[in-house]
C-alpha cells in the first residue's frame, strides 16, 4: 500500500469515528430528554394537584350520562373517584374586590350554590368576551340584567358579575367589564335542585373552556371534585 492510499484510508477511517461519535451523543440526548418528560410527567401525577382539569374529566362524562338518562335523569350513576381528592393550599385574599349583590350577600349559605368563574390573577372578562360566551352556552339575560339558564321554562341557575353593580346591565357597552362570573343556585326558589346543579356544572365547564377562566368557591378557594361530590349529597 502506497502512501497516499494509506492516508486516504486513515482520513475515511477518521471520518468514520467522528459519525459515530456523532450518532452516540445524539442517541444520548435523546435518551435524556426522554428520561426528563417521564419524570415531569410522573411528577405531575404524584403532586394530584387538582384544578379544573379533574373537573373537567368529571364534567365530560356528565354530558353523556345526561343524555343516556334523559327519561329519568338518573344521576346515581355518576361516581367521583376519591384517589382523585384535591389537596388544595387557600389563596391569599385578593386585593381585587370581588363585589357580592345585596340578594346574595344577605342568603343564608346553607340555602345557595355559588361558584366564581374568574382570572387565576384577576386579569378582567371584557364585555365581548362574556357576552359571547354567553350566548355560546345559553344564557339570557332576565328583567334584573342577570344572566339565566333555562330549561323548559324553569330557571335552573342565575350568573352575577364579580364587580359592582353585580349584573350585567352595560354589557353592550364597550367599557364594560368584570372581574368574572358568579354561577349560583338559589336552593328556596328552585324546583329541581339536583338537575339544576348538573346542568350548572355542565355550562360551567364550558365556560371555562371558552373563557380560559377557573373554577373558585365563594370562600376563594378553588373549587374541587370533593366540594362537588359534598354538593350533590346535599341535595340528594
Amino acid at each position: 500500500m502506497d502512501s497516499t492510499t494509506f492516508r486516504w484510508v486513515l482520513v475515511v477511517i477518521a471520518l468514520l469515528v467522528v459519525l459515530a461519535i456523532y450518532l452516540f451523543g445524539q442517541h444520548q440526548s435523546r435518551l435524556r430528554k426522554r428520561s426528563a418528560i417521564e419524570t415531569f410527567t410522573r411528577e405531575e401525577v404524584d403532586s394530584a394537584f387538582v384544578e379544573d382539569e379533574q373537573l373537567r374529566f368529571e364534567l365530560n362524562n356528565l354530558n353523556r350520562i345526561r343524555q343516556d338518562n334523559e327519561a329519568e335523569e338518573n344521576l346515581d350513576e355518576i361516581q367521583i373517584n376519591p384517589a382523585e381528592e384535591a389537596r388544595i393550599t387557600p389563596m391569599v385574599q385578593p386585593e381585587a374586590e370581588i363585589f357580592v349583590p345585596p340578594m346574595l350577600a344577605g342568603k343564608n349559605e346553607e340555602r345557595l350554590i355559588s361558584y366564581h368563574l374568574r382570572h387565576g390573577d384577576f386579569r378582567l372578562i371584557t364585555g365581548e368576551e362574556a357576552k359571547d360566551a354567553a350566548a355560546q352556552v345559553g344564557l339570557d339575560l332576565n328583567h334584573e340584567a342577570y344572566l339565566e339558564y333555562r330549561k323548559e321554562g324553569e330557571v335552573f341557575f342565575q350568573v352575577a358579575s364579580l364587580s359592582e353593580p353585580g349584573d350585567f346591565s352595560g354589557l353592550e357597552q364597550l367599557d364594560f367589564a368584570t372581574l368574572g362570573l358568579n354561577c349560583f343556585i338559589d336552593l328556596d326558589v328552585c324546583g329541581n335542585p339536583r338537575l339544576a346543579y348538573e346542568a350548572m356544572l355542565q355550562k360551567i365547564d364550558e365556560l371555562v373552556r371558552l373563557l380560559n377562566v377557573k373554577v373558585f368557591k365563594s370562600s376563594q378557594e378553588l373549587l374541587t371534585i370533593s366540594d362537588v361530590g359534598s354538593a350533590r349529597e346535599r341535595l340528594s
